[in-house]
């Protein structure tokens, strides 16, 4: 019975031993997230080509232009998909065919503005134009790296290629730990044996990687859309954000 007994133990020890470093293994998330509301209105869909799935906790739905994201849902274009998210802050999001992502932010006291957001992109890529704020934080994580930027236009591929068209993109590549700073025109991407690999783009590779969300762009014109929201003490506020839509009205996005 002793033996038996101590062989029960021991199997406790690894098996404990076990569960703590798998939880040393998950890798912490950089942006604080604390003041997350699952309810709050982070971003909304400005336009889709040619349809785009949000999933969240309670439903699965085919999302319509200029209806709202709420943190913690799950984005999903198809392999012809392509979609455009405008935060309230009015970064734009630009996101690929065969892609799939899960979007979380935290909101100021009046529920207008983006303080800190993450968005976690499992397959395909995005185009992001993040507004410069000094109080605010963004961040865009994949399995092989951690892009965190203050305000810049730049691209992330969840194989973990990320180039800047401007400004400054600091990369967290995870395997390590090692920090890059990427500039104007500049890329990192991790290689098979999972080290970084940096370099500066051409005009012509530059044009490639912003081509592809190109037809998001086209036939769209700038408009000013005003929303309401209600803060937590129930007074209503007002807030103005540029929007862009088809010259010819947006039917085709509801194909």
């Amino acid at each position: 019975m002793e033996n038996k007994n101590k062989g029960l133990l021991g199997f406790a020890v690894v098996v404990i031993a076990a569960i703590v470093a798998i939880i040393y293994m998950i890798p912490e998330e950089s942006v604080d997230l604390t003041t997350e509301n699952a309810e709050d209105e982070i971003a909304y869909v400005r336009r889709y080509v040619p349809s785009v799935t949000v999933s969240n906790i309670t439903a699965d739905t085919i999302q319509t232009v200029g209806q709202p994201l709420v943190s913690g849902d799950t984005l999903t274009t198809n392999q012809s998909g392509y979609a455009m998210l405008l935060f309230l802050d009015e970064t734009v999001a630009r996101v690929s065919p065969s892609s799939q992502m899960v979007i979380r932010s935290s909101l100021n006291e009046q529920r207008n503005l983006n303080l800190r957001t993450q968005i976690s992109l499992a397959i395909g890529g995005l185009f992001m134009d993040v507004q410069r704020g000094t109080d605010k934080e963004f961040e865009v994580t994949t399995s092989n790296t951690v892009a965190s930027v203050k305000g810049t236009k730049f691209g992330v591929n969840a194989d973990g290629y990320v180039w800047v068209e401007e400004g400054e993109v600091e990369v967290e590549v995870r395997s390590t730990g090692e920090l890059i700073t990427l500039n104007d025109m500049e890329f990192v991407r991790i290689t098979d044996d999972g080290s970084p690999e940096s370099g500066a783009l051409t005009e012509e590779e530059l044009e490639d990687l912003t081509s592809v969300y190109q037809i998001l762009e086209s036939d769209l014109i700038e408009r000013q859309m005003r929303l309401q929201f209600r803060n937590q003490q129930g007074d209503t506020l007002d807030e103005d954000l540029r929007i862009f839509e088809q010259e010819n009205g947006e039917d085709e996005n509801q194909d």
